[in-house]
C-alpha cells in the first residue's frame, strides 16, 4: 500500500540524489565547480560535499556575513521559498532530515526533547551563522556542522594521503576541526535512533530561518472542530507537536504525516484567496 510516508520517502531519498549528483568527483578527487553551485538548495546541502551540484543556503549565508554584504539572492530565494511552502523542505527534501528519520526507526528505547529547547536553534542561527562569522570572518557553523562533516569532512580525509599515513594533527592532515566535528557527528547520530529529528528541531538554523513563514506560507493545515482527541496526528508527526495546538507553528516540517487522521487537512491558501475573490465578485455582480 502507497502511504504518504513511503512518498515522502521516495522523494527524500531522491532529493538526495538529485543534489549530489556530480559522481564524476568520485574517481577525479577535486572539488568540482558546477555553474549550478551558484544557485541554493532550501535545505542543509554541504557545497564541498564531493558530488553537491548546489550550495548551502547557511554556508552561503555565513559567506556573505564574512564579507560584510548583504546576501540578496539568498534572501530572495528564502523569501520565496518561505511565502510558498514554509518548511516543507524540511520534512519532503532535506538529507539530512532523511537520514534522522531513518535512524530513529531503529529499535530502542525512545524520549522527547523539552519544549524549550526548540530555541537553541535561533541562537545557532544569530550567533555562529551571524554574528560570530560578522565578526571574525570565519564560518563557524560550517566548520561543526554534522551534515557537513558527514558528506563532505568525511570523504575528503579519507582520500587525504596524510590521514592514510595515520598523521590526523599534521598541517596537511584533518586537524582537530574534523576531530571535534566528528565527535559531534557521533552525538547526533547516537541522539537520532533515541529522539525524532533532534537536530532540526533544536539546531538547525535553516530551520530557525524558514520557522518564520509557516504561518504566511501558502500551504496551512487546517484541523477539524469535530476534532475527537484520537491522538493519531501527534503519534505521526515526526517533530513531537501537539497539532491540533500547533499545525501552523514555526516547529512543523509541513511532511503532512498528520493528515492520516481524517480530522486533519491539508488548506491550500490559493484556493482561499480564489474562493474569497469569486465572493467580491459575486457581491460586485449583485450590485450592478
Amino acid at each position: 500500500m502507497i502511504t504518504i510516508t513511503k512518498i515522502r520517502y521516495a522523494i527524500q531519498a531522491g532529493c538526495t540524489i538529485l543534489a549530489n549528483s556530480s559522481f564524476s568527483t568520485l574517481s577525479t578527487r577535486a572539488v568540482n565547480i558546477h555553474l549550478s553551485k551558484g544557485m541554493c538548495v532550501p535545505f542543509l546541502n554541504c557545497y564541498s560535499c564531493p558530488t553537491a551540484i548546489f550550495s548551502c543556503p547557511i554556508g552561503t549565508l555565513q559567506h556573505f556575513m564574512t564579507l560584510h554584504a548583504f546576501p540578496y539572492y539568498l534572501v530572495g530565494f528564502i523569501f520565496i521559498i518561505g511565502l510558498m511552502i514554509g518548511r516543507m523542505a524540511c520534512g519532503w527534501a532535506c538529507p539530512f532530515g532523511f537520514i534522522q528519520d531513518l535512524m530513529y526507526k531503529i529499535k530502542s528505547q525512545k524520549y522527547k526533547i523539552p519544549y524549550y529547547y526548540r530555541y537553541v536553534k535561533y541562537v545557532v542561527l544569530i550567533v555562529l551563522v551571524l554574528i560570530l562569522p560578522y565578526i571574525t570572518g570565519e564560518t563557524w557553523f560550517s566548520k561543526f556542522c554534522p551534515a557537513g562533516t558527514l558528506t563532505a569532512g568525511i570523504p575528503w580525509t579519507i582520500w587525504n594521503p596524510v590521514t592514510r599515513e595515520g598523521h590526523l594533527l599534521l598541517p596537511n592532515g584533518p586537524g582537530l576541526e574534523f576531530i571535534i566535528g566528528m565527535i559531534i557527528l557521533i552525538a547526533f547520530m547516537i541522539w537520532f535512533v533515541f529522539t525524532k529529528r533532534p537536530f532540526c528541531r533544536v539546531f538547525c538554523p535553516m530551520g530557525a530561518i524558514l520557522s518564520f513563514f509557516n504561518r504566511f506560507s501558502m500551504i496551512q493545515l487546517e484541523v477539524s472542530k469535530s476534532c475527537d482527541g484520537c491522538n493519531t496526528c501527534n503519534t505521526n508527526c515526526p517533530v513531537d507537536l501537539s497539532v491540533p495546538i500547533e499545525a501552523n507553528s514555526g516547529e512543523c516540517i509541513r511532511c503532512l504525516e498528520c493528515t492520516k487522521c481524517e480530522h486533519v487537512k491539508v488548506q491550500y491558501e490559493w484556493e482561499k484567496m480564489q474562493v474569497e475573490i469569486s465572493e467580491k465578485e459575486y457581491l460586485w455582480m449583485k450590485r450592478k
